[in-house]
């Protein structure tokens, strides 16, 4: 079932949220060539700790729970990548990935950058995928009258053709507030397969992850990383937004 937020429960996903994207920053400011995945994992963790905030990805899953405070995916990793011992080249393309609860209230948001001179077809999919959720968020809260999901998703698989990039269908966003996962599930499939309608009150992760490839993804043996079947890059953008009266409010943004 979804539950419209109040505005004070809106205030307090934003909290959460505040903390995210300052662990966020931490992280991404330390890219560079010879920096560890770990390294970035533990930035996320130390800013999330001294906020007084729980980590929500730690311990997430089932029979493997998931070891980390962040995902860190590189190139073809699309998503969920465990942070380790690989050392970041230049070239590279990294997504950092995380999500903290704060005084009961979630917030989860993922960012991608480069690492050092990037290739122009790395800067041209950064690029789509950070115009691709600006698309999103724009048709989310730029009408008067009420739009559902499925005219987002069109409208972002459109700017994703005009930007040269494919909009991989298989992750989706989701609703969030007490729990990390909430309903809805805000899919990029065409068609969706469970429309809803973007109301004030909605709390959303949105998180389109865009590839130059075929978008077609698999599942890596640590029962984790989701990467491209085709070894080209991809990468994740996300932000907790909350659709107001007057638009849409992005709790996770720096």
């Amino acid at each position: 079932m979804i539950r419209p937020r109040s505005d004070a429960e809106i205030a307090g996903i934003g909290c959460a949220g505040e903390i995210v994207a300052a662990a966020l920053q931490a992280a991404v400011e330390l890219v560079a060539p010879g920096v560890t995945t770990g390294r970035l994992d533990e930035a996320v963790a130390d800013v999330i700790s001294a906020s007084e905030a729980e980590a929500i990805f730690l311990g997430e899953g089932g029979r493997t729970p998931f070891p980390a405070s962040s995902c860190v995916s590189v190139n073809h990793q699309a998503l969920h990548g465990i942070p380790g011992d690989r050392a970041l080249a230049s070239g590279d393309l990294v997504t950092i990935d995380t999500g903290c609860r704060r005084n009961g209230w979630c917030a989860d948001a993922a960012i991608s950058t480069g690492v050092g001179d990037l290739s122009s077809e790395n800067e041209r999919l950064l690029a789509g995928g950070r115009r691709v959720l600006e698309v999103a968020l724009e048709a989310m809260g730029g009408r008067a009258e009420r739009i559902h999901w499925s005219e987002v998703v069109d409208q972002a698989h459109a700017e994703a053709a005009r930007m040269g990039v494919r909009l991989i269908e298989g992750p989706a966003g989701h609703g969030i507030g007490r729990v990390l996962h909430e309903d809805p599930v805000a899919g990029w499939s065409r068609p969706v397969t469970a429309d809803f309608d973007v109301v004030p009150g909605l709390v959303l992760a949105v998180e389109p992850v865009v590839t130059s490839g075929d978008g077609r993804l698999g599942l890596s043996e640590d029962g984790w990383t989701l990467s491209t079947v085709d070894g080209r890059p991809a990468v994740h953008f996300e932000r907790t937004v909350a659709v107001t009266e007057a638009g849409v409010k992005v709790l996770t943004g720096w």
